[in-house]
């Protein structure tokens, strides 16, 4: 599943500011993401994100760096406000 033309240069605008390594990470982890979803990244709604953090099983740290690149990717595709957090996010 390849991400829209906008949505990627969004993350990619992300991607050039600030700590180089760091950003580069959460666009990848954005990326993954949409690749498990498999459907349009516009279309992504609660039920996936739940279902993502329930198959993948992440620490809590590490869930909530993941947590942090599917809300880069929820504002890179214009939705308002912040995703839901699934249970195990601090």
């Amino acid at each position: 599943m390849r991400l829209p033309a906008e949505v990627r240069h969004r993350l990619n605008l992300h991607a050039r500011k600030g700590g180089k390594a760091a950003r580069r990470r959460q666009v990848k982890r954005a990326e993954a993401f949409a690749t498990w979803c498999g459907c349009d990244p516009r279309q992504i709604g609660k039920a996936h994100i739940y279902a993502y953090f329930r198959a993948q099983g992440f620490a809590p740290t590490t869930a909530r760096d993941h947590w942090y690149a599917v809300r880069l990717l929820w504002q890179a595709t214009g939705r308002p406000g912040d995703p839901p957090k699934p249970p195990q996010v601090p």
